[in-house]
């Protein structure tokens, strides 16, 4: 399949739309059943040998679960989404392409006859046909569907079917026209079809918050398009190309040179459009839409939440896409901000393209670029975060666990070290960060607790010692610092009693107990002057008796 001229472009797009029928097909897929390599049935067995091996093996041999992923082609960002779920599934996938089995297997009932009779838990789609066939065959298996447009308009919003949608929001559109030309004040949408019509409207809601007029007309024919072109002319100054079959090559090639010869800034969601001639383009991270898809079927799989209650989310990670020269012979003046988020992009598409390509160290070194030139970009800090915890997960999975047992066995200390080995190897891991903040404060509390034992069982200036290490465990712990002050108060009355006691041992050159006594006092009150003057004299007349007696024995010898 070449990559390189306008059909492959726009097949992606009829593929991404639903409308493509009978692109090339790759035969390096293959295509299999779900339950075929598991099935047994005792009626075929030669022998009863082998079926008592059958029942005695245990029944999880048999229980195992693969989840069907269904795609609609090998379209390469279905290819890109299927990779970011296999990233973060939590069980084993069977993966079929669509175009394959319609053309290996014609009656597709068959092909979900055996998806219902397996009790599988639900099944994965990702693009619209995989989606919409489906949606038509089964009638009890949950669909969690994946790189569909408009999912609520083709029916996708019932109680058994739930995903993650491709649409960007036509105000990120609106909030980079802005950006580019704080003066544009109109902007224009044609349409075809009803789908056409349901993305074309969105910009009708959104547009006076971000200081535009917005409207939008339906075209019953194509030819009619470059006449409705000319009507524009000097009238708007941005046109959004919404995702609709109107659009063909010819079309676009039309509506490229109009935006290009009157100086308006031409917006698509295609990238593969915005080479061949628009201003920019924005769509979602197709990789991470799988992550998002992954993690709702794990959620589900674990009956942690069900299709009902996941509803249809919205991508929340977008690609920005810039063609510098198209806006420069459009007489259009692309802000330097702009230009550097496009090339951070073009970075970023490098980063994802090794990922996949299961580079990770490679892929590692992009991002990292990419964060140290703009620190706040969260999706490369996603996928950062992604390849570490791919690269390091078996440590981090140990690691992780050994400081849970740890924690539990109230050995926070260790638990702490355990913790700072994941955060050696992934100083952004959330878990290992949160993880050191509990156990300095679960052991910051067992040895306040520790100390409240000592106060009551009369041993203050142990219970105080022991206060002084959870503060030094964790300086923030304020039931620490209350106690501490509380126990200081108490003992405040005895002070004169200790002081005295001190000075008589003092007096009878009894200086360990002296010592011991003014540092007594000095816990209690760590300003106390006459403690503090005959601390330092009890040691110094300590250290000269020490002095006196080693002379004294080298004069013996």
């Amino acid at each position: 399949m070449k990559r390189n001229n306008y059909s492959f472009y726009f097949n992606a797009i009829k593929t991404i739309m639903g409308e493509h029928r009978g692109s090339p097909l790759q035969p390096k897929k293959t295509m299999g059943f779900v339950g075929s390599d598991l099935r047994v049935c005792p009626s075929q067995m030669k022998s009863w040998i082998v079926l008592a091996i059958l029942l005695i093996l245990p029944t999880s041999l048999f229980a195992q679960t693969k989840i069907e992923v269904l795609l609609s082609s090998d379209n390469r960002i279905y290819e890109q989404s299927l990779y970011g779920i296999q990233t973060v599934i939590e069980t084993e996938l069977k993966v079929t392409y669509l175009d394959i089995l319609l053309a290996e297997q014609p009656d597709i009932s068959q092909y979900f006859n055996e998806i219902e009779r397996s009790g599988a838990p639900f099944i994965i789609t990702i693009g619209p046909a995989a989606t919409k066939m489906a949606k038509d065959n089964l009638k009890k298996t949950p669909i969690i569907f994946s790189m569909v447009n408009s999912p609520k308009f083709i029916g996708l919003d019932t109680d058994r079917t739930c995903g993650v949608s491709m649409d960007v929001p036509i105000s990120e559109f609106f909030s980079t026209l802005h950006d580019i030309d704080p003066k544009a004040g109109q902007v224009y949408a044609y349409y075809s079809t009803a789908e056409g019509e349901y993305s074309a409207s969105e910009g009708v809601y959104l547009d006076l918050k971000h200081k535009l007029i917005y409207k939008n007309k339906k075209i019953d024919d194509k030819k009619d398009l470059k006449p409705a072109l000319e009507e524009l002319k000097g009238k708007i100054d941005a046109f959004y190309m919404v995702n609709d079959p109107l659009y063909g090559k010819t079309e676009f090639d039309e509506l490229s040179e109009f935006c290009k010869r009157n100086g308006i800034v031409l917006m698509t969601a295609f990238p593969a459009l915005v080479k061949l001639g628009a201003t920019f383009g924005i769509s979602p991270d197709y990789s991470k839409i799988g992550i998002l898809t992954g993690n709702m079927a794990n959620r589900i799989f674990s009956k942690e939440s069900s299709c009902e209650s996941e509803g249809i989310a919205l991508p929340d990670q977008y690609t920005f896409y810039l063609n510098e020269k198209y806006a420069q012979e459009s007489g259009i003046k692309i802000p330097e901000p702009i230009v550097e988020r496009a090339k951070l992009a073009r970075l970023f598409d490098v980063g994802i393209n090794l990922m996949n390509e299961n580079k990770l160290n490679s892929a590692r070194i992009i991002f990292d670029t990419i964060l140290k030139r703009d620190p706040n970009n969260k999706p490369a800090f996603t996928y950062q975060q992604l390849i570490i915890e791919k690269i390091t997960g078996a440590r981090t999975k140990e690691y992780l666990a050994n400081a849970e047992k740890y924690y539990k066995g109230n050995q926070f200390s260790q638990a702490r070290a355990e913790y700072q080995k994941v955060l050696h190897l992934n100083p952004n891991n959330q878990i290992a960060k949160k993880g050191v903040q509990d156990s300095l404060l679960a052991q910051s509390e067992q040895e306040r607790q520790q100390g409240n034992s000592l106060a009551r069982e009369g041993k203050p200036f142990d219970a105080i010692k022991m206060y002084q290490t959870a503060l030094q465990t964790l300086p923030t712990n304020g039931k620490a610092t209350s106690d501490l002050a509380a126990l200081r108060s108490a003992e405040i009355p005895n002070l004169k009693t200790y002081l005295k006691d001190g000075v008589d041992n003092y007096n009878k050159r009894n200086y360990d107990k002296s010592i011991e006594i003014f540092e007594s006092i000095l816990l209690v009150d760590p300003n106390h002057k006459e403690a503090t003057e005959y601390l330092r004299l009890s040691n110094k007349k300590r250290e000269a008796i020490t002095i006196l007696k080693e002379k004294l024995k080298k004069k013996d010898r």
